[in-house]
């Protein structure tokens, strides 16, 4: 059976230069049309988005700004990536049904959504995968995901109908759909105003894939934590066959999300999984956000670790059978764990109201366990109006009292710190003062700045070479000159300054990328960029040097910096060196070239009022805006700018014949 039209849009054109040729899906949020664009002979996918016709002309303009900007988000992040879908246009047009319709017009992929995928196999008999094939499968959407997240750009949700699997270059592979379309339309503010009248929040997701912060605001932010949540959700999906969070309502699946004695795992999903790998997902499961791996990244490095410590050794025990599904007073027990009976003191059956009374007596002493029973109650009411499956539209009402802090469970010991890779310096936890009374004013005032986790970092800058071989295999794009101020006499002129344009220059540092290029790069190879408040750090330590190697200023041997030819510094002033050339320069951490050579970024956005907070702990400015935050200075600048406070504000989208990097990783423990 053919999916239905709404919109009437089959056979028209939308936008003027985009001919709608079918429906090929629905869902929560929209239509997806196979379409054609006229101009360039090419299929493209249409998505209309639904149930917005009746929004106000005001709300209309603010809606269709927001989906723009969201638009460019997602042209940025699938530049930088090929894990993610890519964005060439956004709209609105009326249908030809009169509907007002806003679209956003993709990139057209062959293939099929991996829940489709997973209901075909399932239908087979076998459905569950190999643990080593499930994680190999969905790595090329958690590395897309951590160059989001490198950016501080979180999904919010991640589930199997939004990981699309297409052929790329000749290879199986997974991209992410539909970044930012929750988050556009959970800040509607038709919607919201109705839920802030009744002191609730409103926020979107799938409740199948729900992290608790989604479901109720008293767990805190939502951000890359929560899809680090639902990805490892998708994970133990893709493995077992079946969904992890089990439930026939929105009340069932928020008890199963938050509960700390329930927590879904690969082995109570009857997955036989090593003791590690156990660990790590489990720890992506924990009810607190900040007890969760904080990104994508993080997450896949650990389980790729944990899978290869396993390798050597003997495999475990196969998981027990699990137990089948029960269903006790409303709740559905979780793979062997037995519902816990009506507690003392529990409302009678008909004291709540109707459609809450099945379900309330048997999670009514789960939730009095957390002190939640007020958004219990409050989701149980909602779920005679919600269907278990789609996206909800989730009232949050936040307690009246303070609440009693909840056990954590679910958790095992994290193992012993390895030692550093040897192309990386171990920085440790600690407390600095950053920036400088006598900086620039973007470099004050003075603060002081505590990091709560030791990191690993590069020693030296990524080269030509690494880079190169990120490229090769399709995670990265090729090095430029490019940018929103670069001309085409620029690209002409200067691009054959760029690093990657010489032969010669393999093992200098790659240059001519912008931070998403950067941050994929990172992904790639396990990491991520550092903060800017840890690249400070593992310059200068804790001692307050104005440069990485002390307070002296830079000689020949000290960074490769902008000088005059009387300073005697031969080829050292006049470009780029081979990656650790300036081998006295090395910092507090050990690592070189944290002066010059190229500017390198961080993952931070540009705040000028970030110094004048004060005291901060783990601080980290969302890169959100159109600036980030280069560091360290380079060939072309003065050796004023190798300082280790100097900070430059560059566009985020620009790579210049000066813009490099290094990556750094969290030492978990």
């Amino acid at each position: 059976m053919a999916p239905s039209d709404p919109f009437g849009w089959v056979g028209a054109t939308i936008g003027g230069k985009y001919r709608l040729d079918a429906v090929v899906g629905e869902g929560g949020f929209g239509v997806v049309y196979r379409g054609h664009h006229l101009g360039f002979d090419e299929p493209v996918a249409v998505k209309c988005l639904k149930q917005l016709g009746s929004l106000a002309p005001a709300e209309r303009e603010a809606f269709q700004r927001m989906l723009l900007n969201e638009g460019r988000l997602l042209h940025r992040l699938s530049r930088a990536s090929a894990g993610i879908v890519q964005a060439l246009d956004t709209g609105a047009a009326v249908s030809p049904s009169g509907e007002w319709t806003p679209y956003l017009v993709l990139e057209w992929l062959d293939g099929a959504p991996l829940d489709h995928d997973i209901a075909a196999r399932r239908a087979r008999g076998g459905a569950a995968r190999p643990l080593a094939e499930a994680i190999a499968l969905l790595a090329p959407a958690a590395h897309a995901l951590e160059v989001a997240h490198a950016q501080g750009v979180a999904h919010r949700d991640i589930k199997p109908a939004n990981l699309f699997l297409t052929d790329l270059g000749g290879r199986r592979t997974l991209k992410v759909l539909d970044f930012g379309i929750a988050k556009v339309l959970g800040e509607l503010s038709s919607m919201t105003q109705a839920m802030a009248e009744t002191g609730g929040a409103l926020r979107a997701f799938t409740v199948h894939y729900g992290a608790p912060e989604q479901f109720h605001q008293r767990f805190g932010a939502t951000g890359p934590w929560t899809d680090v949540f639902a990805l490892a959700l998708v994970l133990i999906e893709v493995a077992s066959g079946d969904r992890a969070l089990l439930g026939s309502d929105v009340t069932q699946l928020y008890i199963a999300a938050t509960d700390p004695a329930i927590r879904p795992s690969l082995r109570g999903a009857g997955v036989s999984a090593p003791d590690a790998v156990e660990a790590v997902v489990r720890r992506a499961l924990a009810v607190e956000p900040r007890e969760r791996y904080r990104t994508a990244g993080e997450l896949w490095g650990a389980l790729e670790t944990a899978m290869a410590g396993a390798a050597a050794s003997v495999a475990p025990e196969p998981a027990p059978p699990a137990a089948p599904l029960t269903t006790m007073r409303g709740i559905t027990t979780m793979r062997g764990i037995t519902a816990s009976a009506t507690p003392p003191g529990a409302p009678p059956p008909g004291s709540l109201p109707a459609a809450a009374a099945a379900a309330a007596p048997a999670a009514a002493g789960s939730a009095r366990r957390r002190g939640l029973l007020p958004a219990v109650i409050s989701a149980v009411a909602l779920a005679a109006a919600l269907g278990a499956g789609a996206v909800a539209f989730f009232q949050h009402r936040a307690p009246d009292d303070a609440l009693p802090a909840r056990a954590r469970g679910g958790l095992t010991a994290p193992p012993a710190k390895a030692p550093p890779a040897s192309d990386m310096v171990r920085v440790p936890a600690g407390r600095f003062t950053m920036g400088s009374a006598k900086g620039g004013k973007s470099e004050r005032p003075p603060h002081e700045v505590t990091l709560t986790r030791a990191f690993d970092l590069d020693r030296t800058e990524v080269t030509v070479a690494a880079y190169q071989r990120c490229v090769d295999a399709g995670r990265c794009t090729p090095s430029g000159l490019h940018g929103p101020r670069a001309s085409d006499a620029d690209v002409e002129q200067r691009g054959a300054l760029c690093t990657a344009a010489d032969p010669a220059k393999a093992q200098h540092p790659i240059s001519c990328v912008d931070q998403a290029q950067a941050a994929a790069y990172c992904a790639f190879v396990g990491k991520r960029l550092p903060t800017e408040a840890e690249w400070e750090y593992a310059a200068r330590g804790a001692d307050g040097r104005e440069y990485p190697w002390g307070n002296e200023p830079p000689g020949c041997a000290h960074a490769v910096v902008s000088r005059s030819a009387g300073q005697g510094c031969g080829a050292l002033g006049k470009g780029t060196q081979a990656v650790g050339s300036a081998t006295a320069g090395a910092s507090a951490s050990g690592a070189l070239d944290m002066a010059g050579n190229v500017w390198e970024w961080v993952a931070d956005g540009w705040d000028p009022g970030a110094y004048a907070k004060g005291a901060q702990t783990d601080p980290r400015v969302p890169a959100t805006g159109s600036k980030g935050v280069l560091r360290g200075g380079s060939w072309d600048f003065s050796a004023s700018s190798a300082k280790v406070t100097f900070r430059l504000a560059f566009d985020r989208e620009a790579g210049d014949v000066s813009t490099g990097f290094r990556c750094a990783r969290t030492v978990d423990g």
